[in-house]
């Protein structure tokens, strides 16, 4: 039986504070989106689903 793969995270586009993209491809889709706002304040997101522990360890 194969394993399901789960998405641990997703990136968000951002185009003046709203979402308007999830997803994994994000350099191909900020691209276009770039484009097609070329003055909009433009931001990604990287999103972890619940569950996702993230550390930060200094030794």
């Amino acid at each position: 039986m194969k394993k399901l793969k789960t998405k641990r995270f997703e990136y968000q586009i951002l185009v003046n504070g709203k979402i308007i993209w999830r997803g994994l491809n994000a350099k191909e889709i900020f691209e276009k989106i770039s484009k097609k706002y070329p003055k909009a304040e433009i931001g990604i997101k990287w999103v972890p689903k619940e569950g996702v522990l993230i550390a930060d360890i200094q030794i």
